[in-house]
């Protein structure tokens, strides 16, 4: 199985008007909802962004990406009308997930034929693949709070990190919660969604607070996930259910390769002062 693709962007460094354009009439609809333009700003180059991705892959313009919402509301690509698009059906659908924080976007892709192994319930044409993003938030968040969080998890995470010291807690905290939500999206729920529960979604971890590369639930779900620091005060996880890329049930790790995504100079946000690009932390994919 290849990497799974990774590409992280800061969305205040681009110009929202390079992509309102290929936005649907919905999008731009729902963009013009936002009571404040930081996020209504946020939301069109985020969007955007997916529509330049998926547009690279499926070999379509931006505006052409035939994008909807599931049942869950998540984004997705549904294979009667990337017909209507002109993708051919045996091309296949790429797989496809994305996560914000701040002004974050980190998307992830799946390669079409790893994503023909196993599609998910929220979208029957899309394949399962999860990603999640949190910006490490000790002035919003204290430490007793996050132990309180974890309160919810799988008893055995719990007492795992009520056992750590403080010095180390609040990192290992952020590594399970992006973990348990990376898998809940591969089920197109997410957290509070309606399905599993952060308890039901077991992480496996070694001794030493990483994480070991599995996650199941009771009822038989099986997960392989990576964690990882996308840019220095954030943490990340990707997960694919455990048959993807898989020929003989093993569970292997899973490999990411992570790209930041910069504008081109005619690209860059002029409306307020460019954010630089996310800084990488050290042992970045």
């Amino acid at each position: 199985m290849p990497p799974i693709s990774l590409h992280i962007a800061d969305c205040d460094a681009w110009e929202p008007a390079v992509f309102a354009a290929t936005l649907s009439a919905d999008e731009q609809a729902r963009a013009q909802r936002f009571r404040h333009a930081v996020d209504r700003d946020r939301f069109i180059v985020r969007r955007g962004l997916l529509r330049r991705l998926l547009g690279e892959r499926l070999g379509i313009e931006a505006s052409r990406v035939p994008l909807a919402p599931g049942p869950a509301g998540k984004p997705m690509l549904a294979a009667v009308d990337l017909h209507r698009a002109g993708v051919a059906a045996a091309d296949g659908t790429p797989g496809f997930n994305l996560a914000r924080s701040g002004s974050l976007a980190l998307y992830a892709f799946l390669s079409t034929e790893d994503a023909r192994a196993v599609t998910g319930p929220a979208a029957p044409d899309g394949p399962a693949l999860g990603v999640d993003l949190e910006r490490i938030d000790t002035d919003r968040r204290s430490l007793a709070d996050l132990r309180r969080i974890a309160d919810h998890f799988a008893p055995e995470e719990a007492g795992f990190l009520q056992s750590l010291p403080d010095e180390r807690a609040t990192e290992v905290f952020y590594r399970l919660w992006t973990c348990k939500e990376a898998c809940l999206k591969c089920l197109g729920t997410g957290i509070g969604g309606g399905g599993p529960t952060l308890a039901d979604v077991v992480i496996a971890m070694n001794p030493d607070g990483t994480v070991s590369g599995t996650a199941r639930t009771a009822s038989g779900r099986s997960w392989r996930v990576a964690c990882f620091t996308p840019c220095l005060g954030s943490t990340a996880a990707v997960a694919v259910p455990a048959a993807v890329g898989s020929t003989s049930g093993d569970t292997f790790p899973l490999e990411v390769a992570l790209q930041p995504i910069e504008p081109a100079a005619a690209e860059r946000a002029v409306s307020r002062v460019a954010a630089p690009p996310p800084e990488r932390a050290p042992g970045a994919p």
